[in-house]
């Protein structure tokens, strides 16, 4: 893909900057769960079990779409 006249470069542009982006959603997505998970426990003492693993699978989507952003060129 160095090639400057591929057609497949608007393409591949394209899908790093969606990977960017769904990146970085997915890793605001997880902060703000982490923010309610520890809120809830704070104020009734019991762990929100739910809000900590959607902020975990969350948390390792956005690493894996900002990995992929990085590697696709």
């Amino acid at each position: 893909m160095n090639d400057r006249a591929s057609p497949a470069k608007p393409i591949a542009t394209a899908i790093r900057y969606l990977s960017i982006a769904a990146g970085c959603a997915c890793l605001l997505l997880a902060a703000i769960c982490v923010v309610i998970a520890s809120q809830v426990f704070i104020q009734t003492g019991v762990f929100a079990q739910s809000y900590a693993m959607v902020g975990l699978i969350s948390a390792m989507l956005g690493c894996l779409a900002l990995m992929l952003a990085r590697v696709w060129r």
